[in-house]
């Protein structure tokens, strides 16, 4: 089979990728308990942080088109709560639960209104919070390399209530307790049902045949393709394990590290739908990353599949929302609470 040279460069990253995956020492698990143990003994992690969750909140659909009795009741909630924001899940039983930081995992909203969104979260909790890009914030045809920038700006206006995150990091003090969260789309690899050849060419293929993004997001000027988002993957990918090997080089194996991306990073987390035709656009198989980078935690999106697993002593979780009156539960979705 002939692939274009632009797609030969990009297995050829994915296959390096693997290469560094199948070789990368380990660290010896009896020194990384003693270090865990140690910071427990020295009382590094006496302090929980407390983190609110949320992600694939779809305001966009709000109103409902055909709202049902569920969403008639939240929407009268939301009316009767001073300050409430207009749209998303209703976040009165957060108020008073000490949270220290809300992050929103993307797909909250088309363009900057999922910041003008975040920024209402945070003054109506009284707490700071996180926001990145979804797919969907692409879908109002923005041009993405002008919407991250202007996402970036926006976040910037809210006086330090909300910060953005697309390869960066931002790092939380906590009553001395520092947190690094670093936050990015991530996209995907194409690879979660198969890493050859083949298999990536035809995952992208049934992507771009079968997704939205391929039809409403922009890129240079021209429809957004799964090779930008496999190009944008591979980027956040080495990102990310820059930045986490510099920040474990300054601050210590020890360092508490929060990565928040929209796209899933294990295959698990495509639920039922698992080995789909489409799974492949919606989550990689980074569980040796995990493994090697050790975060404290790992949030994600995307999946419309709420979700909590280890990986080795990595918790690996979301709360998505969904779209109301469409998807079962919707208009009942509370923010997950997480402890890290």
């Amino acid at each position: 089979m002939f692939y274009s040279p632009r797609i030969c460069c990009l297995l050829r990253w994915v296959a390096c990728f693997r290469l560094v995956e199948l070789f990368a020492p380990e660290k010896n698990p009896v020194s990384q308990q003693l270090a865990i143990n140690n910071r427990k003994s020295e009382g590094k992690w006496h302090r929980m942080v407390r983190i609110s969750l949320m992600s694939d909140i779809h305001n966009e659909f709000e109103p409902p088109r055909q709202p049902t009795a569920g969403w008639f009741a939240l929407n009268n909630a939301r009316k009767a709560t001073k300050g409430h924001p207009e749209k998303g899940p209703l976040l009165t039983d957060l108020r008073g639960q000490a949270i220290d930081l809300v992050v929103l995992a993307g797909d909250i909203d088309i363009g900057s209104k999922s910041i003008v969104y975040a920024d209402q979260v945070s003054r109506f909790l009284n707490v700071r919070a996180v926001s990145l890009a979804g797919n969907h914030e692409g879908y109002g045809r923005r041009d993405l390399n002008l919407l991250i920038p202007e996402l970036r700006a926006a976040a910037a206006s809210t006086e330090g209530r909300v910060t953005f995150l697309e390869n960066e990091s931002v790092t939380f003090d906590f009553d001395g307790q520092r947190l690094h969260v670093l936050g990015c789309t991530l996209w995907t690899d194409y690879a979660v049902n198969g890493a050859e050849p083949g298999d990536i060419e035809r995952a992208m293929r049934n992507a771009e045949d079968g997704l939205n993004d391929h039809r409403l997001i922009v890129q240079d000027g021209r429809v957004f393709t799964p090779q930008d988002a496999l190009a944008r993957h591979l980027e956040s990918r080495a990102w990310l394990a820059m930045e986490i090997a510099r920040i474990q080089s300054e601050d210590g194996p020890e360092a508490r590290i929060l990565v928040v991306t929209h796209h899933a990073p294990v295959p698990e987390a495509n639920g039922e739908f698992m080995g789909g035709k489409l799974s492949a656009a919606y989550a990689s198989d980074l569980r040796q990353e995990i493994a090697h980078w050790r975060p404290d935690a790992w949030f994600f999106g995307h999946t419309h599949y709420s979700f909590d697993m280890m990986v080795g002593p990595v918790r690996v979780v979301s709360a998505q929302r969904g779209y109301v009156c469409r998807e079962p539960g919707a208009e009942d979705f509370v923010p997950r609470m997480v402890e890290i």
